[in-house]
C-alpha cells in the first residue's frame, strides 16, 4: 500500500495526506461579540520559575480560548515579548476584541507584571 503524501516545495519535507485539514461541511457562525468588548482580567502567579516564550504563548492562548468557549477554533496567534516575568511575579492578563470581520474575531491581549508589559499579542478565533 502506498501512502499519499503532500510535498512542501520550500523545504522538501513530505507530510502524510492525513495531516491536511478535512473539508468543512458544517455552517460557520460567529457569536454576537462587539468590537471593544473587554475580556475579564486574569491574574497569574508564575510561581518558582520565570515565564518562557512557550509558557507565555500558552497563557495567552488559554486566556482567550477559555473566554471564547469550547466551540472556538484558534485561527492565529501572534505574541511579542517585552520585559521578563520572573519567578514570584504576578502577571495580569487583559484583552479587548478589536475586530470581528468575516467570521473571525481578533482579540488584542496584554500581559503585564510590576516590571512592565511582559507580552502583547493578537489572537484570531472563529466558531
Amino acid at each position: 500500500m502506498t501512502m499519499r503524501t503532500l510535498t512542501n516545495p520550500r523545504r522538501g519535507a513530505v507530510f502524510p495526506a492525513s495531516c491536511r485539514p478535512a473539508p468543512w461541511s458544517g455552517e460557520m457562525w460567529t457569536p454576537d461579540i462587539r468590537v471593544g468588548t473587554e475580556l475579564p482580567r486574569r491574574e497569574l502567579p508564575p510561581g518558582d520559575a520565570p515565564l518562557t516564550l512557550l509558557a507565555t504563548m500558552t497563557v495567552v492562548e488559554g486566556y482567550v480560548t477559555g473566554w471564547a468557549g469550547t466551540d472556538a477554533f484558534l485561527r492565529g496567534l501572534n505574541v511579542r515579548l517585552g520585559v521578563p516575568a520572573e519567578a514570584g511575579d504576578v502577571v495580569t492578563v487583559t484583552g479587548t476584541v478589536t475586530s470581528g470581520a468575516s467570521g473571525v474575531v481578533a482579540v488584542e491581549v496584554r500581559a503585564r507584571s510590576a516590571r512592565g508589559v511582559h507580552a502583547t499579542g493578537t489572537v484570531r478565533l472563529s466558531w
